[in-house]
């Protein structure tokens, strides 16, 4: 495939803008919840992303870009990828081209049948879609992308879809959507004291307050129980939903996209592989954790603009070029002022930063991993082993084979 290089791009500028992508290789057998971030998940159950959309993406021609607008009033565009194993499609959204009318969120959540203690939730969910005034430059890109794909003989059109859920799709009524008809309603102390528990465990989270996390933790855990459903299903729905919450607290903490999207991400495959209830149980607590050290480790609060985009750009690929020159480059900068500036703020060179990154990710890799360290150097963006080893050395006083055994010890 010619145009896996263009896909990783336009994916990271994606990433770049908060706009969640996903490919799907095979449709018949498998689609992830990542494709809407989970909110048909909750409504359907995750068996039905298959039936609910399979048909719309076998239908799809190579040379169109769809572009529909759903049930929820989110906008999505996906087009067929070649040369892949199977029928794969890239998926791009859901993205707003306007925040929703708290009425209209309120008429369609009675629509839908949520209920009063999960409104904030449903509102949460819009509240962290990105909202593009504009997006004809993203329709420009994806047809770039397409273009790249398919190649400049083929004529690249646009459809556009009105997408609804056909009527024999039923809601599933799960406790994280809606209460049974047969169950009483929380009252209004319940209520009031799940939202405040949740707000406090948000809190902690953003400003990455391990201490404040644990009591934070113990009274949503108390609050939660209330509420909490008898099956693994309501379980796993519950779990989606504090993702959600906590993806939100990692962005307000300051946090990058790309390190929230892959926790995120590997959450919601750990979410739908739990099988006990007691593994949903240590899976909550895991993933309250989780984020909370993400904001612990990789705030961008108290960074400049462009010290957080150095910050990013190495910790996302410690094997790309990250030379002055190219990273002041890549952001336009003058690379004297991004040096001075960099030193600054964090207190050492760029190039001590990055050496320091190598080191840190080249000791996890020894740690948790059984790769020889010619493969971790290389991993860690030094394809010399040797000069590697020396790096090592120097900054820890043992060679990586030295710290592998007195770990193992």
């Amino acid at each position: 495939m010619g145009y896996e290089t263009e896909l990783a791009f336009f994916r990271r500028q994606l990433l770049a803008l908060k706009i969640s992508s996903c490919v799907v290789d095979d449709p018949l057998h498998y689609i992830p919840a990542q494709i809407d971030l989970g909110l048909r998940q909750i409504l359907f159950g995750a068996e039905e992303y298959a039936a609910l959309l399979v048909n719309d993406m076998l239908q799809a021609q190579s040379n169109y870009i769809y572009c529909f607008l759903d049930e929820f009033g989110c906008k999505y565009i996906f087009f067929q990828l070649p040369g892949r194993e199977k029928r794969g499609f890239l998926f791009i959204g859901p993205y707003l081209l306007q925040m929703p009318s708290r009425q209209w969120l309120q008429e369609k959540g009675q629509t839908l049948g949520i209920s009063r203690e999960t409104e904030m939730q449903w509102e949460m969910y819009y509240n962290g879609l990105p909202i593009l005034e504009d997006e004809n430059w993203l329709l420009i890109m994806a047809n770039t992308l397409a273009t790249a794909a398919w190649g400049p003989e083929q004529d690249i059109r646009m459809d556009y879809v009105q997408y609804t859920v056909p009527d024999r799709y039923k809601l599933t009524y799960t406790r994280s959507i809606a209460r049974s008809i047969h169950e009483p309603e929380l009252n209004l102390q319940s209520l009031e004291q799940n939202y405040a528990s949740e707000k406090r465990l948000m809190e902690a989270v953003s400003q990455g307050q391990l201490q404040k996390l644990a009591a934070a933790t113990k009274e949503f855990k108390e609050a939660a129980r209330r509420d909490l459903g008898d099956s693994l299903r309501d379980r796993k729905n519950d779990l989606i939903i504090l993702k959600t919450l906590l993806r939100k607290a990692a962005e307000q903490g300051g946090v990058h996209p790309l390190h929230i999207h892959r926790l995120s991400s590997r959450y919601a495959e750990e979410i739908e592989n739990v099988r006990t209830i007691a593994g949903s149980v240590k899976l909550q607590e895991e993933m309250m954790l989780s984020f909370c050290q993400l904001v612990k480790n990789h705030s961008l609060k108290s960074y400049s603009y462009y010290i957080g985009q150095v910050i990013t750009l190495v910790q996302y690929d410690l094997t790309a070029d990250l030379r002055l020159k190219t990273i002041a480059r890549q952001l336009n900068v003058n690379a004297a002022y991004l040096s001075e500036l960099f030193h600054r703020e964090y207190g050492c060179t760029i190039t001590d930063y990055i050496r320091s990154e190598r080191i840190s990710h080249g000791i996890r890799l020894l740690e948790t991993t059984d790769l020889s360290v010619q493969q971790i150097a290389a991993d860690c963006g030094v394809p010399d082993t040797s000069y590697f080893i020396r790096l090592f050395k120097k900054q820890t006083g043992l060679t990586p084979g030295q710290y592998r055994e007195n770990f193992h010890r």
